[in-house]
């Protein structure tokens, strides 16, 4: 009777079997730009698996694959991002790199790649930056018009409520479409992190810096100050009269609200996990709350955020002197 029993491959089969799967997401990531949550942590777990230089095989791959694309001008800049973020991650955090601060140079090199992609080629053409976004808007209205010309049995309130919000999200694209942009490279940049750290978790071999629990995550004092400038500068920005500062104020008040809003969340999962019966369900219970009613406990969460920013109201109960806050 053959032994079935099978050994594990070598660490460097392994490895290889990364850097093979990494190029394939790369491929898909070129046709599916969702895949872009993972993708480029996955690129730098290869380079990190193998040698840091076999990393650029999906990265050219992904290149290659974008550039035989007919939108390979419009999403170029989002491309070149991810592929910069992939080798970023690798090299901050094998060197120990804060988490912090490496989130904030992703959060940066996605947004100027969001940007490009969105904006370049309208400004390149002479046509604006924001042109060719409210010229598909204004196709989509157009659109919803006429179907609804071919629809009468639509409740009339309904479809004028519908196209009331369609008129003010292409009448808003000026002011709030760059803070829309920082909202996705948070969430590009947060995703990669966390996905990287969860590859590497069972390679001690890979160094990283270490990561506290979500319940104890907070701001660094610098990042406070910057937000708290950056804050200040809007409010001149519009006292001075400045021709851009509506949208320069939206989007400092999502870069403010986007942190706050985070450690609003940590500070809730700090009081669940001081629940000592079904922490677990709890949890679930809660967040998923959250997600329902997002609408009524965003100010809510942003607000707690913030006052525990100020008054390190964690350290506190946890019997910390607040001036430990890092």
């Amino acid at each position: 009777m053959e032994n079935s029993n099978q050994q594990p491959l070598p660490a460097n089969q392994r490895g290889w079997l990364v850097l093979l799967l990494a190029t394939l997401v790369a491929l898909i990531a070129a046709f599916f730009p969702f895949a872009l949550l993972i993708a480029p942590a996955l690129w730098a777990y290869a380079g990190a698996r193998t040698k840091p230089y076999w990393m650029l095989l999906p990265i050219a791959a992904f290149a290659l694959c974008t550039l035989m694309m007919d939108s390979a001008a419009i999403l170029a800049g989002l491309y070149g991002a991810s592929a910069l973020s992939a080798v970023i991650l690798y090299v901050l955090m094998t060197r120990r790199f804060s988490n912090s601060d490496t989130a904030l140079l992703l959060s940066g090199v996605f947004l100027i790649g969001l940007y490009a992609s969105v904006s370049l080629p309208g400004v390149l053409a002479g046509r604006g930056a924001f042109a060719d976004i409210q010229s598909q808007m204004s196709s989509l209205i157009a659109f919803y018009k006429e179907s609804l010309a071919q629809m009468p049995q639509i409740d009339e309130t309904m479809a004028k409520s519908a196209l009331d919000t369609m008129n003010l999200i292409y009448e808003s694209v000026p002011t709030s479409f760059v803070g829309a942009l920082c909202v996705f490279a948070s969430v590009l940049s947060l995703a990669n992190l966390l996905f990287f750290r969860l590859f590497c978790r069972k390679h001690p071999e890979i160094s990283l810096p270490p990561m506290r629990p979500f319940r104890e995550w907070t701001l660094p004092r610098s990042m406070t100050l910057g937000l708290f400038l950056m804050l200040i500068g809007s409010l001149a920005a519009e006292l001075a009269g400045w021709t851009f500062a509506d949208s320069f104020a939206v989007t400092v008040n999502i870069l403010v609200a986007i942190p706050l809003f985070l450690m609003g969340l940590c500070v809730t999962d700090f009081f669940l996990s001081r629940t000592k019966k079904s922490a677990t369900t709890t949890r679930v219970l809660v967040y998923a709350g959250i997600a329902l009613f997002y609408y009524y406990l965003y100010y809510p969460l942003l607000l707690l955020g913030c006052f525990d920013q100020i008054f390190r109201l964690r350290l506190r109960l946890n019997g910390m002197p607040p001036n430990e806050a890092v």
